[in-house]
């Protein structure tokens, strides 16, 4: 990052905002609010910025808890520009504006994997092999 750069970061924003956002990012950024999703990530855009770089994100999670998976697929369409359009609020309202099935507007979570949460399978058949339990002889 270049010194101009940086200090036209520092005086585009509060101290605390570029804070937020250097930690947060590592980057210096400034831009447009766009939208604000239901797990409270922060999407953001400034076209005076290189193509490529002129969409983000500002997650909402602590910086040890960032995930990719924290981010819905309709945001994350628009931060990759698969869509020029703007998401709504919520999953349901998106769904009502792009004509789909009330079955695709399901809320979105995050990747449990790792967590509590996470999806564990368990077996339903029979084992094939037996432990082997060893028979224990008494010395005298």
């Amino acid at each position: 990052m270049s010194l101009v750069r940086f200090l036209k970061f520092s005086l585009k924003q509060s101290p605390r905002q570029n804070f937020e956002i250097f930690r947060k990012l590592d980057d210096a950024k400034w831009g447009r609010l766009v939208g604000v999703d239901e797990l409270g990530n922060r999407y953001f855009v400034n076209p005076e910025e290189r193509y490529g770089r002129e969409r983000w994100c500002i997650p909402a999670a602590s910086h040890a808890d960032m995930d990719a998976s924290q981010i819905p697929p309709r945001w994350h369409s628009w931060l990759h520009k698969v869509t020029d359009e703007v998401p709504k609020a919520t999953a349901a309202e998106d769904a009502e504006a792009m004509h789909r099935p009330k079955w695709m507007a399901y809320p979105h979570y995050e990747n449990y994997t790792g967590t509590k949460k996470a999806s564990v399978t368990y077996n339903t058949v029979r084992p094939k092999f037996e432990s082997w339990q060893p028979a224990v002889a008494d010395r005298a």
